[in-house]
């Protein structure tokens, strides 16, 4: 028989095994992995002493600063040996010390010099053919390799001067990498500036094909940490994290205030009030510092690692501390349930404003939206001080739950129906469960306000995420960061998330909103249908306007049924409609396809139409499987903006046309203007 226990000796061994396994856990690591750029300065000593510090994790050898478009390369290492004579040979018994400790090397390409530039696709391959067979594994080259013998362990980028062709330069060394058919592993690393994306390296990053990512978090105001204001850092350290969700991601941070004009952080603020916004981050990878010469000088990082080993004492201290305080509490919690079950009722619970007619129904989802008060819906929003936007049905605010979780609260306006219509809304709401569509976690009904309450979504919309803005820069355009593969995984799981609606919440054919200002991207740019229902709650905007002045305001993304009802009912093909001009969008802000002068007339879909071949075949910086997954989403996005409603096909075909291959499908027969 097994032994039997008291609640207090439950509660000892409960105590006791929540203190074992914690302690280890927390005293793992007290070290941050630490990236550093060496070469700019013969006082920092040489690299075999910079990697006998046992400091750094990753030396950047700082610069390949010349090379691109005819130029012969140039490596500058600022006096520490020169390049063209041969004396830099002497670097390989410094390198090979280096790797036998652990540390990775790498050549670091570009810098402020702004000596380089890639004209083409060919010249990116023979810059990366030339890095393969100076620095890399290759052999080809007969002169002398400008660092000997040395294999060093990846590139790494460091672009300030844009240019288009740097994803090209990325796809081949990563080509090169793989064609060695090597045990060795090669790296391939970049530092960009904190805006996000980065005008240089937006492209070359969106490739997928980078291993770590320096962030530089200096010299740019608008994203770095300001004294006591961590918000703009906080900010494009999610925006960072979240696009690369397979990429360590590295906080690059001056080694001194004399090493940038802006952007410094001491030891302890970084230590107390910075790293604790990022370390949380799953891919958080470490701390980058610029460079070996201001951190001899300063010791910045001989202090980081000592701060960081006292915080971790201090955890301990506080795990021992809360251990004994949650003895404590479990042992009253004892107390009162033995007061309880002796005889005393519980406390009763204050009751809300409302009457019990206008509580939740049974909960149609596992995990049914919470109600709160206005006074937790002020605290939640700090009095709603952050304001996000303003959408149709309402104001939209930036808050946080008790437990840290980022939120959005909707504030409601014009709502209609009555309280109790009101909860039964919410209730359907909160039923829905799909990876595609945005959850509602909570709800306010109190005095007259009415708020919704959402996850936060890191990446925002995929409005200004994957459509064109003006110009065709990086910095106007964000669809130049995102992937073919990855816009066909948003059009794929938005149109997953729209057949659950359809089929399983929606059957009846109310429409749903599909714009991409409503389509929101979480942490790893999985696509969310949000706003789902809200409609139901509001009065609509338009219902005061005439039906002429309502087809003028037309939006772009509303079927025709939708303006006249000459086209006939409004139905879930609606939605359909929406989501393939959504698609057809996606790909022609990706392309800056902009229809010649000779059919200005003509949709963009006609436009697609006529030169499907022409433009697949036009998209040279990808493969064949890529090529097939634009190709379905042109053809999904052509059957869907018929003008005929009875000729689109439903959500569920659409899911299949996309999981199926490009030769299966055919285009429609024709595409004829609403």
């Amino acid at each position: 028989m097994p032994p039997s226990f008291t609640m207090p000796a439950k509660l000892g061994i409960l105590t006791t095994l929540l203190f074992t396994a914690s302690v280890p856990a927390t005293a793992v690591d007290d070290s941050v992995s630490i990236a550093i750029y060496w070469g700019q300065n013969v006082s920092e000593g040489t690299l075999s002493d910079t990697c006998g510090t046992g400091l750094y994790a990753y030396v950047n050898l700082a610069f390949l600063s010349t090379f691109g478009a005819g130029r012969a390369p140039v490596l500058d290492l600022s006096g520490h040996c020169d390049a063209p004579s041969g004396s830099c040979a002497t670097l390989a018994a410094d390198i090979a010390v280096c790797q036998s400790t652990g540390v990775k090397v790498l050549l670091s390409m570009g810098g402020g010099a702004l000596g380089y530039n890639l004209s083409s696709p060919s010249d990116a391959q023979d810059v990366a053919t030339y890095l393969w067979d100076n620095f890399l594994g290759g052999t080809g080259t007969t002169a002398p390799r400008p660092l000997g013998a040395a294999v060093l362990d990846g590139i790494d980028f460091d672009m300030e001067a844009p240019s288009r062709y740097y994803d090209n330069l990325a796809r081949n060394l990563n080509s090169l990498y793989a064609s060695a058919n090597s045990e060795k592993k090669y790296l391939l690393t970049a530092a960009p500036q904190c805006p996000f994306p980065d005008a240089s390296l937006g492209g070359a990053l969106g490739t997928g094909l980078f291993d770590h990512v320096w962030v530089q978090f200096y010299n740019n105001p608008p994203c770095q940490f300001a004294p006591g204001d961590a918000s703009a850092l906080r900010s494009a350290w999610q925006q960072w994290t979240a696009a690369l969700p397979s990429v360590a991601v590295y906080l690059g941070l001056p080694a001194s205030p004399e090493a940038a004009g802006s952007g410094y952080v001491n030891a302890d603020t970084l230590v107390s009030q910075v790293l604790p916004l990022v370390e949380g981050s799953p891919n958080y990878g470490g701390v980058m510092l610029w460079s070996r010469s201001y951190d001899k000088d300063a010791g910045f990082s001989v202090k980081l690692q000592s701060n960081l080993q006292n915080r971790n004492r201090d955890t301990i201290v506080g795990i021992v501390v809360g251990v004994f305080l949650l003895l404590l509490l479990l042992t009253t919690c004892f107390l009162c349930h033995k007061k309880y079950r002796a005889g005393l009722s519980p406390p009763e619970v204050e009751p809300t404003s409302f009457s019990k007619s206008e509580t939740l129904p049974p909960k149609l989802g596992a995990y049914p939206p919470k109600r709160y008060t206005y006074s937790e819906v002020e605290r939640m929003t700090k009095t709603f001080a952050h304001k996000l936007g303003q959408g149709s049905h309402g104001d939209v605010y930036r808050g946080n739950l008790r437990d840290a979780r980022q939120i959005t609260v909707k504030v409601l306006n014009n709502c209609k129906g009555s309280n109790k219509d009101f909860v039964s809304e919410v209730a359907c709401i909160g039923g829905i469960s799909h990876a595609n569509v945005a959850p509602l976690l909570g709800f306010c009904l109190q005095r007259p306000t009415r708020a919704l309450i959402y996850e936060y979504m890191p990446n925002g919309s995929l409005e200004s995420y994957a459509l064109s803005k003006s110009g065709d820069s990086v910095d106007d355009n964000y669809s130049l960061w995102l992937y073919w593969e990855k816009l066909f995984d948003i059009a794929l799981g938005v149109a997953k998330g729209l057949e659950y609606l359809h089929e399983e919440i929606n059957p009846n054919g109310a429409r749903i909103s599909i714009k991409p200002r409503n389509i929101l991207l979480d942490q790893e740019l999985c696509p969310k249908i949000s706003d789902v229902g809200v409609a139901n709650l509001c009065l609509s905007k338009e219902s005061n306007k005439t039906s002429a002045r309502v087809a003028r305001e037309r939006d772009v993304y509303d079927a025709p049924e939708v303006v006249s009802r000459k086209f006939g009912p409004v139905t879930s093909k609606s939605d359909v409609y929406s989501y393939g001009v959504m698609v057809l969008e996606m790909v022609r802000a990706k392309r800056h396809v902009k229809v010649g002068a000779d059919t200005t007339s003509k949709y963009f879909a006609q436009w697609l139409y006529d030169h499907l071949n022409q433009f697949c075949s036009s998209i040279t910086d990808i493969g064949g499987d890529t090529r097939e997954l634009v190709r379905k989403m042109i053809i999904v996005g052509l059957w869907c903006t018929q003008t005929a409603a009875t000729n689109r096909p439903s959500m569920s075909r659409v899911v299949e046309m996309l999981e199926s291959s490009s030769t299966d499908l055919d285009l429609p027969r024709r595409i004829s203007e609403a």
